[in-house]
């Protein structure tokens, strides 16, 4: 049996889609339905059910013998989140009660950490355990996925394989559901089709044009790829493991994608941006991917941004039926 919390969500709902592409359906996916529309991602997929989050401790205790690996994808993604509390639980108390129970059962433990335990890093992105001690998250969501890496350093390494991923910034089909939280490809899509032109942040950094803040922005599909593939390896070394292109590409560059997919000219618009954000803005991230390749023995090619933006927008955002 294979778990995927957050198997309602956007990259837990992607990750089901790429098991049933595997041929697996032995899945039970623990998530909050909720009132909103986040069910739909579960709609075409095939597993076994879905557990709400408060009825989980008990199933997972009753089930750990059956479960052959967890994926951890459950999880408050908010950055802006103000609740340090409910971050806590969340994203720190609730991974240490799944990660006991998959070191008691020798269980796989592939879990989502974020690049935004790097804070306000801009050269050195490495995934090195040692590195990861240094790094200063500058939100609330950054420092809850930080505290939980650094206590899963800290553990007894059992028979259990286990990998924390950072993931830079992922975009793609089934993040329709996350509103503001959804990437910039999904929110350029409607300004594209509607007014012909995109409004992006200007910069306010000396030596840096607006809209060349840059990013690594990786399709979904590739982070799903890649958590199987670890759980699949045996090779692969337990750890943390950065889950990016190991490209860093301008925002510039993903309006103008959004815009040649679409058939349209490009047209930016540059807009302040609000002083909630301006000081600890980051101009630029990139994934390391040695460690993946070395450790993780990953090797296959990963989309480029204009081939995951031309696949999102004409496979799913420009369709009536958008969900993988």
């Amino acid at each position: 049996m294979i778990v995927v919390t957050g198997g309602a969500g956007f990259i837990g709902s992607a990750l089901i889609w790429e098991l049933n592409r595997q041929g697996f359906e032995n899945i039970v996916s623990i998530d909050d339905l909720g009132l909103g529309n986040k069910w739909k991602n579960l709609v075409k997929r095939r597993f076994l059910y879905n557990v709400c989050i408060d009825k989980s401790h008990k199933w997972l205790k009753k089930n750990q013998e059956k479960i052959e690996v967890i994926f951890h994808m459950g999880a408050c993604s908010s950055t802006t989140e103000r609740d340090a509390d409910f971050l806590m639980n969340n994203n720190v108390h609730d991974s240490r009660r799944l990660w006991k129970i998959c070191r008691d059962n020798e269980i796989p433990f592939i879990y989502a950490s974020s690049a935004a335990t790097y804070g306000s890093e801009e050269s050195n992105f490495s995934d090195a355990h040692d590195a990861a001690k240094q790094l200063i998250p500058i939100n609330k969501y950054g420092w809850s996925k930080q505290v939980f890496d650094m206590w899963v350093l800290k553990q007894p390494q059992g028979k259990n394989r286990w990998y924390g991923l950072k993931f830079f910034n992922v975009y793609g089909p089934q993040e329709y559901h996350k509103g503001p939280q959804a990437s910039v490809a999904f929110h350029a899509y409607p300004q594209v089709t509607e007014s012909s032109s995109l409004k992006l942040f200007k910069s306010y950094r000396d030596g840096i044009s607006h809209g060349d803040q840059k990013r690594d922005f990786v399709y979904v599909k590739d982070v799903t790829a890649i958590m199987l593939h670890l759980w699949q390896e045996s090779r692969a070394k337990s750890g943390l493991y950065n889950v990016g292109t190991g490209t860093s590409r301008s925002f510039s560059d993903l309006g103008k994608a959004v815009f040649a997919s679409l058939n349209k000219p490009p047209k930016m618009e540059w807009i302040e941006m609000p002083d909630t954000i301006r000081d600890q803005y980051q101009y630029f991230t990139e994934a390391n991917l040695n460690k993946l390749t070395n450790d993780g023995h990953y090797s296959k090619s990963l989309f480029s941004l204009e081939a995951g933006i031309s696949d999102y927008v004409q496979n799913y955002l420009s369709k009536e039926d958008r969900y993988l």
